[in-house]
C-alpha cells in the first residue's frame, strides 16, 4: 500500500481534485458512460459528481474509525476506484509500498517536504495526473455491476477433510502474506497426513477488488500451489462489498477464473458467487452477501440476491447432516451495530428459526469474536481479522456485553500503537464433530473449540 492511496487527507485531496476535473474535455466521453449507470436523469457531470462523496464524509471500514496510523478503506464505490486508481499510478511510476503504520516526525517532514519541491508532479495538484487517476475511476465505473449467476457450485467433500478459512485477507500486506505462509503450511500438513485440504477466503480485496488487485493480493500468495490444486485441493472465495466497489469483475473474472478456483462453477462451468460442500456429516454453504443491483451500493449491511435463501431451505430440507453458513457480512456483533441490516435475518429465517444452523463464520467486521448462541446459531463466529490493520482495544479486563463471548487479545506493537493480530481458522472434520484451532500471524494457536 501506498500512503497516498490510503491517507485518507490525501484521498481527499484527490476525490476533490477529480471532482474538479469532471468538466474537462478530455473526460467528457468517460463521465458520460460513467453517467449512464447511475441512476436517475440529469447532467452527466453532476451525476458523477453526486456520486463522489467527501472523503471525509465517507465511512471507513470496520475499525476504521480510529483514525492516525489506521489506514483509510473506504465505503464507497467511487472513492475506493479513485484510491485504487492512486495506488496503481503510484506503483507504475516506482513509488515503494508504505505498509500503515505511525508516521514518524521525521518522515512526515520530509513527505511534507516532497510534496512541497514536487507540487503539480504526480500528485492532486497535476491536472495531468488527476485525469489519468479520473479516466480509471470513471472507465471501472461505467462497466456497471457483473451478473450475478443464480445457480451454486457444489463440491463433494470427504469426512475428515480440512477446511482452511481466512476473511478480509485481500490486502497484500506483510502481515497478510505472513498469514498466508501458515495456511499454506496447514495445506501441506493435511495432504501429508492424508487429510483432504480445502481453503476459503470469505470476501474483500482492497481498495475495490479489481483485478490487478486480486492478483497481487490474493492469486499471487494464495496458500494452494497448482500442483496441489492438481492433486485435489479446491480453492473457494466469496463476495465481499469492496469486491463489488468495481463491480464484482476481478472477483468474477480473474479470481474464479484461476485454475486453482476451479471448482467454484455451476454445472454449466460458469463462476458462481455461492456454493456447498457436502460432507457424509456436514452441509457447508456459502453465501453471497454482497452482489446487488446498486452500482453505488455501500454494502455495509449483508443482502442475499435470490435464489440463496431459498437454496439454503432446501439444503436444510435435504438430509439430516448438520449445516454451516459461511459469508462475508455478519449475523451480529458487539462493536460495528450499524452494519447489521435486516435482509439476512429475514430471508434466512425460517431456516434459523428452526435451530438447523449449527454454526456460521463470517468476515466484513475486521475482528476475531466468538459469540454465544445468537439468532438460533449455536456457534456464531467473526473471522475478518485476515489482513486489515485495526487497533487492538480488547483486554482481559474488558468484556463487552452480550452475545460476546470470547476475543483473542494479543497484539503487535508498533511506533507505541497496539495492533491486533491477523489470523486465521482450521476446520477438521471428524465424523459428526469439527475441531477448529484458530491461528494468529505468528503462526500460534489462540484457541481451539470442538463445534458439535
Amino acid at each position: 500500500m501506498r500512503r497516498q492511496a490510503y491517507d485518507r487527507d490525501s484521498v481527499e485531496q484527490y476525490v476533490e481534485a477529480v471532482r474538479r476535473q469532471l468538466p474537462d474535455a478530455a473526460l467528457r466521453d468517460s463521465v458520460s458512460r460513467a453517467a449512464t449507470v447511475i441512476p436517475g436523469s440529469g447532467d452527466p457531470v453532476d451525476k458523477v459528481s453526486g456520486a463522489l462523496p467527501s472523503a471525509r464524509q465517507a465511512e471507513p471500514s470496520s475499525g476504521g474509525g480510529a483514525g492516525g496510523a489506521v489506514p483509510y478503506l473506504a465505503r464507497e464505490p467511487t472513492v475506493s476506484l479513485v484510491q485504487s486508481a492512486v495506488e496503481d499510478a503510484l506503483r507504475e511510476r516506482g513509488v515503494p509500498d508504505q505498509p500503515p503504520g505511525p508516521e514518524g516526525l521525521w518522515e512526515k517532514i520530509v513527505r511534507i517536504v516532497e510534496g512541497f519541491l514536487h507540487r503539480g508532479n504526480f500528485g492532486p495538484q497535476d491536472p495531468d495526473w488527476v485525469i489519468k487517476i479520473a479516466e480509471s475511476t470513471l472507465g471501472h465505473l461505467a462497466k456497471g455491476n457483473h451478473p450475478f449467476n443464480p445457480k451454486p457450485a457444489e463440491h463433494a467433500i470427504s469426512g475428515t477433510a480440512r477446511l482452511v478459512v481466512v476473511g478480509d485477507w485481500g490486502t497484500g500486506l506483510p502481515r497478510a502474506r505472513a498469514v498466508a505462509t501458515y495456511m499454506a503450511e496447514e495445506v501441506t500438513d493435511a495432504l501429508r497426513s492424508g487429510r483432504e485440504a480445502h481453503v476459503i477466503h470469505l470476501g474483500d480485496v482492497y481498495y475495490s477488488g479489481l483485478p490487478v488487485e486480486v492478483r497481487r493480493h490474493v492469486l499471487e500468495p494464495w496458500p494452494v500451489t497448482a500442483a496441489q490444486a492438481r492433486a485435489g485441493v479446491t480453492s473457494w472465495s466469496l463476495n465481499g462489498n469492496h469486491d463489488m466497489y468495481s463491480g464484482g469483475y476481478g472477483y468474477y473474472d480473474t479470481l474464479l477464473a484461476d485454475p486453482r478456483f476451479a471448482a467454484q462453477h455451476s454445472a454449466d462451468g460458469a463462476s458462481t458467487s455461492f456454493f456447498r460442500l457436502t460432507a457424509p456429516g456436514w452441509e457447508f454453504v456459502g453465501l453471497d452477501t454482497s452482489w446487488d443491483t446498486d452500482v453505488l451500493s455501500k454494502g455495509a449491511s449483508g443482502v442475499l440476491q435470490d435464489p440463496q435463501a431459498e437454496y439454503v431451505e432446501q439444503v436444510a430440507r435435504a438430509s439430516d447432516r448438520k449445516l454451516v453458513l459461511l459469508s462475508h457480512h455478519q449475523l451480529a456483533t458487539v462493536y460495528d451495530q450499524a452494519d447489521i441490516g435486516p435482509v439476512l435475518t429475514a430471508k434466512l429465517g425460517s431456516v434459523l428459526g428452526s435451530g438447523r444452523v449449527t454454526g456460521w463464520w463470517w468476515g466484513h467486521e475486521h475482528r476475531c469474536v466468538g459469540f454465544g448462541e445468537t439468532g438460533g446459531v449455536r456457534f456464531p463466529r467473526c473471522i475478518g481479522h485476515g489482513g486489515v490493520p485495526v487497533p487492538q482495544t480488547h483486554t482481559t479486563a474488558e468484556k463487552p456485553p452480550a452475545p460476546w463471548a470470547w476475543e483473542p487479545t494479543g497484539y503487535l506493537d508498533s511506533g507505541g500503537q497496539r495492533w491486533a493480530l491477523f489470523g486465521f481458522a482450521v476446520f477438521d472434520l471428524d465424523g459428526d464433530q469439527i475441531r477448529a484451532r484458530y491461528r494468529d500471524e505468528h503462526g500460534a494457536t489462540i484457541r481451539t473449540e470442538v463445534i458439535e
